[in-house]
């Protein structure tokens, strides 16, 4: 073997060994949003209801991928969620298990986040998650109308 072609072979393994981030899994979030229906004021139960949202990471072939995924609202309210509707309010909070009993957030304020991780495949591995919706129920001044509110979903890798 030459000494240009040592010198050709050297460069390209220095090239890759120094370009990690070439390497590096991206990840993307998509979400089905979440509807609550119509909800009756005057019932003592809660309006329950649920949505997905799935990640979907590529990268090299065996990579680990490890992430949280974390909700913020836009007009933080206290420690549940504002449906608003002008001045009127609809409070709920979403959650990640079917008993609704741990809050999905930003992992404070006892909050927890979606955390998981996997090893990529040859293609984009999506994993796909349930979040559960609550609006409490007696909430009697709340009057007709559509309440929305706005979410900030962050995926961190």
């Amino acid at each position: 073997m030459s000494m240009r072609t040592r010198i050709r072979i050297l460069g390209l393994w220095a090239a890759l060994l120094m370009t990690p981030a070439a390497w590096a899994a991206s990840c993307t979030l998509t979400n089905s949003g979440i509807s609550f229906g119509a909800y009756d004021p005057l019932a003592a139960q809660p309006r329950d209801t649920n949505a997905t949202i799935q990640n979907t990471c590529v990268g090299a072939p065996g990579e680990n991928v490890t992430y949280g995924i974390a909700v913020n609202e836009l007009s933080p309210s206290g420690s549940t969620m504002t449906l608003s509707n002008g001045s009127m309010a609809l409070q709920y909070d979403l959650y990640l298990d079917l008993g609704r009993t741990v809050i999905w957030g930003d992992g404070t304020n006892g909050t927890s986040m979606i955390q998981d991780s996997y090893n990529i495949t040859s293609g984009p591995v999506d994993k796909t998650y349930t979040v559960y919706g609550r609006i409490f129920g007696g909430q009697y001044t709340a009057t007709p109308g559509a309440y929305s509110d706005s979410l900030v979903i962050t995926v961190s890798y």
